[in-house]
């Protein structure tokens, strides 16, 4: 290749001036990425179910959260029993709820 400049612009069309051709070079490359991000994900999500029942977290249709109560015997009265003086309300979200009010305002 010789270093002197040239006297005339090149002139190329729009499909000798791309980097790449598109087509199935581009499509065969988005398609073994997305499958790549699927078998990912499977296995994320694999990994989590494990770490989650590993760790006692059941899912909600174990056997132990679906069964209902057992119906009280009617030989015996039924009694209430006051919740513990010192137990903590909670909110509707689990957390607990606000004990003192914010102080207002100047």
């Amino acid at each position: 290749m010789d270093n002197k400049p040239s006297k005339s612009p090149v002139r190329e069309t729009t499909n000798e001036a791309r980097q790449g051709p598109l087509g199935r070079p581009v499509l065969n490359v988005l398609i073994v990425a997305l499958l790549l991000a699927l078998v990912a994900w499977g296995a994320a999500e694999l990994y989590g179910e494990r770490v989650d029942n590993a760790a006692g977290v059941g899912d909600s249709g174990s056997a132990e959260q679906s069964a209902p109560p057992a119906a009280p015997s009617t030989d015996q009265p039924v009694t209430n029993t006051p919740a513990a003086p010192n137990s903590t309300p909670q909110t509707g979200s689990g957390g607990d709820t606000q004990t003192k009010n914010p102080a207002p305002a100047n």
